[in-house]
This record gives C-alpha cells, sequence and structure tokens, in this order.
C-alpha cells in the first residue's frame, strides 16, 4: 500500500510540475509565447500600427517589459509623423523578442538600430495582451514596440519615399 501512495504522490507531482512550467525552475523572467504576424509589406504593416513615424534612435539604455519579455529601450528623435496624431518629437520604443527559440536573442540583436533614420511602425507598448480596439489614446501612450521581433523597423535614409500609400486606408 506504501508503494502505491509513493507512487500516486510522484505522478502528483510531475503533474504539477510539468504544468507549471519554467516557475517552478525560477526562470528570472516570464515571457509569453506567440505566433508574430506576418507582414506582407509595409503597406501591411502601416495598416496595422497604431503611429508610423521617422527618426533616429539612440542607443538602448535599458529595457521595457512586452508581452513576449523585455525589449532594449531606445529614445528615438522623431523627425515626421506618418500615422497617428502623435505631436511630440521624441518617444521612448523597444522592439519585442523571440524568448520562444533554442538560442534566446541577446542585446546585440536588437532590431532597433542606433544613429540611422528608419521608419518604426508602432504599437503601445504593454506587457499585457491589449484586447482589439482598446489601445490607450496616442498622449497617454509612455513606451511603444515595434510591430514584431521581424516587422515594424524600415531603414529611411533622409529624402527617401515612404514604402506605402497612406491615402489607401
Amino acid at each position: 500500500m506504501r508503494i502505491r501512495s509513493v507512487v500516486v504522490l510522484a505522478s502528483a507531482a510531475s503533474l504539477v510540475i510539468g504544468l507549471s512550467g519554467c516557475a517552478v525552475l525560477g526562470a528570472p523572467t516570464a515571457q509569453t509565447c506567440v505566433s508574430w504576424v506576418d507582414f506582407a509589406d509595409a503597406q501591411a504593416m502601416y495598416d496595422d500600427a497604431t503611429i508610423v513615424v521617422a527618426g533616429v534612435a539612440d542607443p538602448a539604455d535599458g529595457s521595457i517589459e512586452l508581452l513576449s519579455g523585455p525589449g532594449e529601450r531606445h529614445r528615438v528623435d522623431v523627425d515626421a509623423v506618418y500615422k497617428g496624431d502623435f505631436g511630440g518629437d521624441e518617444l521612448w520604443a523597444a522592439a519585442p523578442r523571440d524568448y520562444c527559440v533554442a538560442e534566446p536573442p541577446q542585446p546585440v540583436d536588437d532590431p532597433i538600430p542606433t544613429g540611422e533614420r528608419v521608419l518604426l511602425f508602432l504599437h503601445p507598448a504593454s506587457a499585457d495582451a491589449v484586447p482589439v480596439g482598446e489601445e490607450p489614446e496616442v498622449a497617454d501612450v509612455g513606451a511603444w514596440s515595434v510591430l514584431t521581433p521581424l516587422a515594424g523597423v524600415v531603414a529611411f535614409p533622409e529624402g527617401a519615399k515612404p514604402p506605402f500609400d497612406a491615402s489607401a486606408r
């Protein structure tokens, strides 16, 4: 009878450990694994973004907690706004990272380049899932996130033409 109790207890413990995932192992940060949207082109990114700006990012100086885990935080000097009611000349932005891969991203893998003019396709940064249609007012957003780890940053040198049609919306 004692052996049966030990087997049942061991099975229950294995189930609890299996269901709790990394929490039992003491993972340093939490992240949510998601399937990332694959945008066909810059027009699709433009259509999905809350705001679209052009500017130059400073080197990362911290992190922003996003749904997928921490992203490197950059101050961006904004020189043009192509979508949204953003009225400032700078903002804080980060790129979500895919921590659900065999080799987690390192800071050097940050998709937001520093010192180069880029287009940023942005949503409000959040560590929580935001229901569709419930985004905060642009003026209330403290930090922004590019759309995915692979989409939302496009090289945009001075004098370049935007790779989307803002009137097609």
